[in-house]
C-alpha cells in the first residue's frame, strides 16, 4: 500500500523508504502535486506533526505520515529543540546549523543530546483517529564533524554504541537505533502491522 511521506527533505524520505517497506510503500508529496506549505509555528514537535498531517489530510486519497523531529542538547536547556532546522535563521543550512551549535555548546563537558521524533499518521481510507507515536535516540554532541551520510546534525552526533557520528553509519546501522525508527516501530505496534 502507498503511503504519503509529507515532506520534501529527500533525506527524510530516503529514510522513510528504509523503514516503511515492506508495509508500505512512501511516496514523497510532489507524487501527488502537493506541497507542504504549512509554517511549522507548533511549540512541540507534536503540534508540527499535525500542522503538516492536516493541511494534507483532506489532499490525499493514500494513508498519511508527518513528522517533526529535532535535536535536544542538554546543556543549552533542550535547544534547538523545535527550532533544530532553522536553528541558525531563516536560510538556516545543515552546516550554519551545526557551526551555531558548537559555538554555543563552546568548551563545555555536559555534551549529552537526543534526537527526538514524533510521528502523525492518519488513514483516510478507515478515517480512523490520527495516531501520534514518538522515538528518542540518545547520543553525544563532539566537536568536530565525523562522516559523510546522513543529514542534519548527524556528522555531531555520537552514538555510543557504535563509537561513531550518525553520519559513518551506514543506513542499515542508523536504521536500527535511530529517533525515526523508534517512533515508526511503535507506529507500527499501534496500528496492528
Amino acid at each position: 500500500m502507498k503511503i504519503l511521506v509529507g515532506t520534501s527533505n529527500l533525506g527524510k524520505i530516503a529514510e522513510y523508504k528504509a523503514l516503511l517497506q515492506p508495509h508500505f510503500d512512501p511516496i514523497p508529496i510532489s507524487d501527488l502535486k502537493l506541497t507542504l506549505d504549512v509554517d511549522e509555528t507548533g511549540l512541540t514537535y507534536e503540534e508540527n506533526a499535525l500542522l503538516k498531517l492536516n493541511y494534507l489530510k483532506d489532499k490525499s486519497p493514500i494513508p498519511i505520515i508527518t513528522d517533526d523531529s529535532g535535536l535536544e542538547v542538554e546543556e543549552l536547556g533542550g535547544r534547538p529543540g523545535v527550532h533544530s532546522a532553522r536553528y541558525s535563521g531563516v536560510n538556516a543550512s545543515d552546516d550554519s546549523n551545526i557551526e551555531k551549535l558548537l559555538l554555543e555548546l563552546g568548551n563545555s563537558q555536559n555534551r549529552k543530546g537526543k534526537f527526538v521524533c514524533t510521528i502523525a499518521y492518519f488513514n483516510p481510507l478507515t478515517r480512523e483517529d490520527i495516531i501520534i507515536s514518538q522515538g528518542e535516540c540518545a547520543g553525544e554532541i563532539i566537536t568536530e564533524r565525523r562522516g559523510i551520510s546522513g543529514f542534519g546534525y548527524d556528522p555531531i552526533f555520537y552514538v555510543t554504541k557504535f563509537g561513531k557520528t550518525l553520519a559513518e553509519l551506514s543506513q542499515v546501522e542508523k536504521n536500527l537505533i535511530s529517533h525515526r525508527y523508534e517512533a515508526i516501530r511503535n507506529l507500527m505496534k499501534r496500528i496492528n502491522i
